[in-house]
């Protein structure tokens, strides 16, 4: 079994890199030269040639290694310069450090080869100290570098031939390491990844190994490695991007008479490593073509600024809940981190899953992460990929985005409507294009999560509907829930779109009638204020946001906040009865409220009964106090009635906690008035009202007690929420006790 693969070197190249890689760029540059000078002696007429005086000798007889220095051999024109000088030099654009004394000549290399030398200098980097070039030339090594995009092993294959040569032809004593070195045929398409590689390349490390010789196999990821890399690599490199200092020694061999070159100046107006990986070969080429090395610089600079369009929001910009604002920050801080060298990418938990309700900004938070770790947003989602065609269009689309990423680290790839991508197992008349497709997703995604520098985020309304293999831990790492904003995030939402207005104005009220609303939607709340203001031309003031806010969300009268405040604080109390802990959060709305209970790990039939009691406790509660239940627990599919429905059927039919241990997932357990499932379902349903109808019967002076405290608070933390359920305030009040569990009732005998 081959080592962990070694990370890419991040920032300056290792002096052993420098050692090999200098020496590299200024062979190929002779190589170039002597092809330029070629060409052009066959397109010209042979001068007239004398046969007095004496014989020049012939400088291309001498060997590459006596020749390839001459061209940097030149005194810098920064000699003797003041520095009021050389700032005045790089200001109008030129190099005195790479420019002659005397002459200002750069030595210029005219159309210079830059695919092999950028090829070559990445390889070189591989390479920190004498025992990784040891390990990789020793008799029948086979050495893995991993190239996660493949355009980069593309690139890497086609140079390689060439790169092996010219450093054989450098070497002492005669290059044998570096030679009979093969380098098989490397994947080209998905196809061919996902089965491992071609035939051909398969055959080609094969036929390396039977005859002895060493060999390197560039492969997107470890998991592609066939049986013969598992068995014989001992050595596994990532091939590292394109960096500024990659760019900087190549410079010094294309555009310097001296070998030196304004290293400073060029840090500075060269674009980010991130931004320089992700430009595409043809243009770099091209802005090589530039005269002077800053001149390079610039273009490359101006070129990544139209490509890589920065965010323009960071975390600064955005209002989260504190328990998303830390894991978030977190992230930015080891993404960071990373960066500078100082934690490795396997340490970073790279792979977010967003979900919750729409209009909380998931998608604003993707953009603001990649603003604060200063690379681009790659977006896309199911159906922006399913408009390209079918299915294999479909995923081509989303190997274009893939690819983009990992080309463009550190990046952000964000994958919207993941609910799109169902479950494999589950029949319906488009089973087979699902799970082809959600099979694609799993590969680009374990691509995703092996590619240093690139953080995943994944969005989704409805979590459960996504195939469990798709946000499975290795996959999506951390599960974020976007909720609805609390008051104190309410506050920084509307400072935020308020900006200097919101200094005079008074916000707290307003929090309280917003609650429960989305982030977006308070936004258009402020929009909306303004346009009133304007339409009576008039600055903004208080009665123009209360306006707003009336036509939203219109001010509840007094019966419907007690009957909602009862109906939440029923949940809260049967919960603490029942030993289901105690909620997050608790917050009473102008459309009605919500108590929010961590989601278990796993379910018992006891936390299962748990769960159900507390689900059916609004309902019971509002018939305790007011003798018959509203609409509420009922509204919609993901209300309290519809939410114990499902969790009823899935224990008795799904988890094996009924008389039966058929297996009937939510397609094959379709309740039918009367019918056997139906019937299984109520009994459970019944039990659990019954108990959760004594438990307030019981606490009905708790009940009142922290209903009256939600009516005044409208939100209660989860400190607060333990404070009123243990009666901790008043103090004289006794706490509730645990309530002891009933027994599920089985099924009857036919609803297996």
């Amino acid at each position: 079994m081959p080592q962990t693969p070694r990370p890419a070197p991040v920032g300056a190249l290792s002096p052993h890199a420098l050692s090999l890689l200098r020496p590299l760029l200024r062979r190929i540059a002779l190589w170039h030269r002597d092809l330029t000078a070629d060409l052009q002696s066959a397109t010209e007429p042979d001068d007239d040639v004398s046969d007095t005086g004496p014989t020049r000798p012939d400088v291309r007889s001498l060997p590459p290694h006596l020749r390839m220095n001459e061209p940097y051999g030149a005194t810098p024109a920064v000699h003797g310069m003041h520095d009021r000088d050389i700032a005045r030099a790089i200001a109008d654009g030129r190099d005195p450090w790479a420019e002659a004394d005397g002459t200002g000549d750069t030595n210029r290399l005219s159309d210079p080869p830059i695919e092999p030398m950028v090829a070559a200098a990445r390889f070189a980097a591989l390479f920190e100290s004498a025992e990784d070039v040891a390990a990789v030339t020793r008799d029948r090594a086979l050495t893995v570098i991993l190239a996660p995009s493949s355009e980069d092993r593309r690139l890497m294959w086609a140079q390689m031939d060439s790169i092996l040569g010219w450093l054989a032809e450098l070497d002492v004593p005669g290059g044998i390491r570096w030679r009979t070195i093969d380098t098989p045929i490397p994947s080209t398409t998905e196809r061919d990844r996902a089965s491992r590689r071609s035939a051909d390349g398969r055959n080609a490390v094969a036929s390396s190994v039977r005859q002895g010789r060493k060999a390197l196999c560039f492969l997107p990821d470890t998991g592609s490695m066939s049986e013969i890399e598992l068995a014989l690599c001992l050595r596994v490199f990532t091939l590292p991007p394109l960096s500024r200092e990659i760019c900087i020694e190549i410079l010094r061999a294309t555009h310097s008479a001296t070998g030196r070159v304004a290293e400073d100046a060029l840090r500075d107006r060269l674009p980010a490593n991130g931004a320089l990986a992700a430009l595409p070969l043809p243009v770099i080429e091209g802005a090589f073509c530039e005269t002077t090395t800053l001149a390079v610089a610039d273009a490359l600079a101006d070129a990544a600024a139209r490509m890589r369009q920065p965010a323009g929001i960071t975390l600064a910009d955005v209002v989260l809940n504190t328990e998303v604002q830390e894991p978030v920050d977190r992230l930015v801080a080891d993404v960071r981190a990373w960066m500078s060298g100082e934690l490795g990418w396997g340490e970073v938990s790279s792979s977010v899953l967003l979900f919750g309700p729409p209009g909380n900004g998931k998608t604003l938070l993707a953009s603001a992460l990649a603003g604060s770790i200063g690379g681009p947003l790659v977006a896309t989602s199911y159906s922006d990929c399913q408009r390209h065609g079918h299915q294999g269009d479909m995923l081509r689309a989303l190997s274009e985005k893939v690819e983009a990423a990992i080309r463009s680290v550190p990046s952000v790839f964000f994958l919207d409507e993941l609910d799109s991508f169902t479950h494999r197992n589950a029949a319906h008349r488009r089973s087979d294009y699902i799970v082809g497709v959600v099979n694609g997703l799993l590969e680009h995604l374990s691509r995703l999560n092996v590619t240093p520098g690139v953080v995943v985020l994944g969005a989704t309304n409805f979590p459960d509907m996504v195939d469990p293999a798709v946000i499975r831990p290795g996959r999506f790492d951390l599960k974020l829930e976007i909720a609805a904003p609390d008051r104190t995030a309410l506050v920084r939402i509307l400072r935020l779109a308020l900006g200097d207005d919101a200094d005079r104005l008074d916000l707290s009220p307003l929090a309280d009638q917003l609650l429960g609303l989305s982030g977006a939607q308070v936004t258009a709340l402020v929009r909306d204020a303004r346009g009133l203001a304007r339409a009576e031309g008039q600055p903004l003031q208080q009665r123009h946001l209360e306006a707003a806010a009336r036509r939203i969300v219109p001010p509840p009268d007094t019966d419907f906040l007690w009957r909602a405040a009862i109906h939440e604080a029923g949940h809260m109390v049967v919960g603490a009865a029942c030993g289901l802990g105690l909620p997050e959060r608790a917050m009473l709305t102008a459309g009605g409220g919500s108590v929010e209970y961590p989601r278990p790990r796993i379910e018992t039939r006891q936390s299962a009964q748990a769960r159900l009691t507390t689900l059916l406790a609004g309902y019971a509660a509002e018939q305790v106090v007011f003798g018959e239940p509203s609409s509420g627990a009922g509204n919609g599919p993901h209300s309290d009635l519809a939410r114990a429905t499902d969790l009823a059927r899935r224990m008795l039919f799904e988890w094996g906690m009924g008389e039966h241990l058929t297996h009937l997932p939510a397609s094959g357990a379709i309740i039918r008035p009367g019918d056997a499932v139906d019937r299984a379902v109520q009994d459970v349903l019944g039990k659990c009202l019954e108990q959760a109808q004594g438990i307030l019967r019981r606490n009905r002076h708790r009940l009142n007690a922290v209903a009256e405290a939600l009516l005044t608070e409208r939100e209660m933390p989860k400190e607060r929420c333990h404070e009123v359920l243990e009666g901790l305030h008043p103090t004289t009040a006794k706490p509730i006790q645990p309530e002891p569990t009933r027994e599920i009732p089985e099924p009857p005998e036919d609803a297996g």
